[in-house]
């Protein structure tokens, strides 16, 4: 069976809430399942949910993952979303700044935006930026 694009309504809010047909998705586990294993991005920068057998589009406000807390970890800081994915910082990590807002990827080209309050928290402990091993993630730009 080839890929069949579905027009099914899936949406990604802002703050990392999951829609589907203009609902929100209530069962935490079922839009983690999709997070997990069925959300990607393609070359144009369009979300998609695949299966083995169909894709559906998926519209996102921002970014499909917020960065809701983080632990600092011996020499390392690990950074957690709003879908409980674990994102380890390294000299690998994918850190970028989008109108003075840290993003970090979490994989395959999906990020997750650094939530304000653990922004703000991180700000708090670690001033302008995070530093692991020599590598600087920025927390936001100097004025």
């Amino acid at each position: 069976m080839s890929d069949k694009e579905q027009t099914i309504d899936f949406k990604i809010a802002r703050d990392g809430s999951w829609f589907h047909d203009g609902e929100p998705i209530r069962r935490e586990k079922l839009a983690k399942l999709f997070s997990d294993r069925a959300l990607w991005i393609d070359e144009d920068g369009k979300y998609w949910l695949k299966t083995p057998f169909e894709k559906y589009p998926v519209e996102v406000e921002d970014v499909p993952y917020v960065v809701v807390d983080y632990d600092v970890n011996g020499n390392g800081v690990s950074l957690r979303t709003n879908m409980d994915e674990e994102i380890e910082l390294s000299a690998k990590s994918i850190w970028e700044l989008r109108d003075g807002i840290p993003y970090v990827e979490v994989r395959d080209g999906l990020f997750a935006r650094i939530g304000r309050s653990a922004l703000y928290n991180m700000i708090e402990e670690f001033g302008e930026a995070i530093v692991i091993n020599g590598q600087s993630f920025a927390l936001g730009e100097k004025e």
